[in-house]
């Protein structure tokens, strides 16, 4: 594993982007995370977690993830924690830590929706904290009377990406984020509400960030697109 963890530092600094991207480590040994505990994964894991994550960042402007502070990207195997936490099974969290951002992936169970879903808890917590982004105006994009944490998806399919995003305001941004990714124009096409979700996160950002060397529409702008 010594041996994997030298290799993913050699191909960050070959590829020039050490301290413009986030620190991508590999789990050594077992650590427990408080509601989350993992242990170190394998080699092959690992190794495709990486290239996973590397494909992920190039869908972001090349300046914006060294935007994000100090963030490390924790390579683990058999993350596992508290039963209320979907189902027991995991492929990943964020936390945020003293100096920074924490971000744990299941090596061998995470994907591309994984990636962005957890990128998407960090601009979060930067946007909220820097007031940019508040509960009061996302509310507005909910139904009246709707709390989260009832379960009550099947209530109001249209202002939800699935029943997860009716658990916190912060799942809620983060899946409507990661279905932006992944699925790009139109994804919210006839969901006016979750298309105006998306636009306040997307507003948000423009609002915050530095945007000057950003293309004129970044991915999860264009999912804000109409493609009928």
């Amino acid at each position: 594993m010594k041996r994997l963890a030298a290799l993913v530092l050699a191909m960050l600094l070959l590829s020039g982007c050490s301290g413009k991207f986030p620190a991508i480590d590999v789990l050594s040994e077992d650590r427990d995370f408080g509601a989350f505990q993992a242990s170190s994964p394998d080699e092959a894991a690992a190794n495709r977690a990486y290239e996973l994550v590397q494909a992920v960042l190039a869908d972001y402007p090349r300046d914006f993830p060294g935007q994000w502070g100090r963030v490390q990207i924790l390579l683990v195997g058999n993350l596992t924690g508290e039963d209320h936490f979907s189902g027991g099974n995991f492929a990943g969290f964020t936390q945020r830590t003293a100096d920074g951002w924490l971000m744990v992936l299941d090596a061998g169970r995470c994907n591309a929706g994984t990636v962005h879903h957890e990128i998407a808890h960090i601009l979060d917590g930067i946007l909220t904290e820097a007031g940019v982004l508040t509960e009061e105006e996302w509310m507005t994009f909910c139904p009246g009377g709707f709390s989260y944490g009832l379960g009550n998806f099947d209530e109001y399919p249209d202002f939800f990406a699935d029943a997860y995003a009716t658990e916190t305001i912060k799942e809620d941004r983060a899946r409507t984020f990661e279905d932006a990714m992944l699925c790009g124009a139109g994804v919210y096409e006839g969901r006016p509400a979750l298309w105006l979700k998306l636009n306040c996160f997307a507003q948000a950002i423009r609002t915050h960030f530095n945007t000057e060397n950003w293309p004129e529409k970044t991915a999860w702008e264009q999912a804000l697109e109409r493609i009928n």
